[in-house]
Formats: C-alpha cells, structure tokens, sequence
C-alpha cells in the first residue's frame, strides 16, 4: 500500500515536470542611455596580494553624451581594479558626472575582461530630482580601453 502510493506520488511529480512549457522566456530590452570618453590618469601598481594584482587608474575627466543626460565627468575618481589568478581584469570603478544642468551623479561599476572589451555592471546614486531614476535602473555597458582613455557605451536594461 505504501509503495502504491509512493509510486503514484512519484509518477504525479514527474508527470508534471515532463509536461513544463519548454519555452524560451523573452529577453529584456536594452535602451541606450549613454557612451562616454573617460580620460585616465597614470596607473598605480599595488602587485601581488591576496586576492591578485591590484592597481589604481585615476579617472580624471572626459564627456558623456545620451538622449537622456550628458555632461563631463568629474575629475575625482578612479578604477580600483584587480587582475585575478586567472589573468581576468576585473574593474572596481568609483567616480562622479555632472550632466550638463549641475546635477551630480555618483557611479560605480565592476565587470569581468572579454576578448571584445570589459562587460560591465553600473550603479547610479543621486539626489537630483531631475535624475533619480537613475537610482532604480540596471545598467550595462561595454568598456574598450585607449591609451590614457576608455569609452564606454551604456544601456538601460528595461523588461521586454
């Protein structure tokens, strides 16, 4: 009696799972929001530690430009960025916008190096009322580095 219905239970479960909808979900939209041209200072060597190679790139200006903001960034800022034990530069960016009306906008972003460039998570923080949604967004952008420079294309990852 007891294996009987251990068995119909058995049979009920993977009954279900067999008949799940096997397709795919729709992927989220992504709405450009910027690209940016960051001017770099000289890099700062830290070397080997614990957790890899870290250095300091001081981030000490450039523009960006959307249909939403645009503005010049702040020159007080840099990427605290650590290459791995497996030769991944990983990116740990912490700087400032100012859009083009005064408003100031703090952002930070990390992300793992790709063959094509750095893939790379942004977070926003403001107070200008202008600009709080900004606070609310996932954003994500694709890094390609220049000498004393990088650029940066930033989308807004909206639901489809």
């Amino acid at each position: 009696m007891i294996w009987s219905t251990f068995t119909t239970i058995l049979m009920v479960l993977t009954g279900g799972l067999a008949q799940t909808n096997a397709t795919e979900p729709k992927a989220p939209r992504l709405t450009f929001l910027y690209s940016s041209n960051v001017t770099l200072g000289p890099t700062i060597e830290y070397g080997d530690g614990p957790k890899g190679n870290r250095v300091a790139i001081p981030i000490i200006g450039g523009t960006f430009s959307g249909p939403k903001l645009s503005g010049t960034i702040i020159n007080l800022g840099a990427d605290w960025g650590l290459t791995d034990n497996f030769g991944t530069f990983n990116p740990d960016t912490r700087y400032g916008l100012r859009t083009d009306d005064g408003a100031n906008i703090y952002i930070q972003t990390s992300g793992p190096q790709k063959s094509d460039g750095i893939h790379l998570r942004l977070l926003f923080e403001t107070g200008n009322a202008n600009y709080t949604w900004l606070n609310h967004i996932v954003a994500v952008g694709l890094l390609k580095g220049g000498n004393g420079y990088v650029l940066i294309d930033v989308w807004e990852m909206e639901s489809p």
